[in-house]
Formats: structure tokens, C-alpha cells, sequence
């Protein structure tokens, strides 16, 4: 079984979402994915990067609260496997309940997107703080 594992280290910064961005986008395609699927992956795990800036780190201008979030992308045969860990305080996504559609106030939506755009989610917290998210996405069988 092939398995190819990539690691990425990231600012806690909006910048540095664009050239990760790339560099996935690339992966994706060379594992197989066709574009909607390669859409749908970049689009949840930059609503998550953007949530663990944005609420794990309290934003571009926290100062100390400022860290590091590491993503870990694993492609094997039949899924690729999106880990991100950051060392804010714990929040467990799973526990966040569906939204009533449609929204009345904006925003809100972004884990009802990851849930619906990925095959699977699963959550860790990391101690003695942080946390630590898994997305899968399975592969297309080839002729369906």
C-alpha cells in the first residue's frame, strides 16, 4: 500500500494560507482528486486554519497568544488524511450543533461546511492545551 506524508509548519497568520493553499491544491491533484472534490477539501481545511487563527490564537494581533499550526497531509490508496493541530485552547468541533438554515445572522456556518465538504472528522484534544482535528476525504473509485 502506497502512503506519502507531507508536513507543513504555518504562522498563525492570514498570509500564510495562500502558499499553503498551493501547495495542497497540488498535492490533491496529484493524488487523484478530481477539481469539485479538490474544491471542497481546500475550502474546509481553510475554514478551519482560518477559525484556529482567528479564535485559538485571538487573530493576526494577539501578541503572546500568537503560535504555530501544523498540518500533516497523508495520501494513501483509497483517502487523503488532513491533520491539524494547534496549541490554543481546547474546542471540540463535534460538539458544535447544526445550524438552523437559513441563518438569520451571518457567519457561524463554517463547521456545518467542513462536516458537509469531508467524509470524516475527528477530534483530540492535546494536553495540557490544544487541539488536534482529522479530516478524511475518500477517494473517487475510477468508472462510477
Amino acid at each position: 500500500m502506497r502512503q506519502v506524508d507531507n508536513r507543513f509548519e504555518l504562522e498563525a497568520k492570514a498570509r500564510s494560507l495562500g502558499p499553503f493553499r498551493s501547495k495542497l491544491r497540488a498535492l490533491l491533484g496529484a493524488s487523484g482528486f478530481d477539481p469539485k472534490d479538490t474544491h471542497d477539501v481546500l475550502l474546509s481545511v481553510d475554514e478551519v486554519l482560518t477559525n484556529v487563527i482567528r479564535h485559538a490564537y485571538g487573530g493576526e494581533t494577539a501578541g503572546p497568544k500568537r503560535g504555530k499550526i501544523y498540518i500533516s497531509v497523508s495520501d494513501s490508496r483509497d483517502r487523503v488524511e488532513i491533520v491539524i493541530e494547534d496549541h490554543g485552547p481546547c474546542f471540540d468541533p463535534r460538539q458544535v450543533p447544526a445550524p438552523q438554515l437559513p441563518s438569520e445572522k451571518p457567519g457561524g456556518l463554517g463547521i456545518h461546511l467542513v462536516r458537509s465538504l469531508t467524509d470524516e472528522m475527528h477530534y483530540e484534544a492535546l494536553e495540557p492545551q490544544g487541539n488536534r482535528l482529522r479530516l478524511v476525504k475518500y477517494k473517487k473509485k475510477k468508472g462510477i
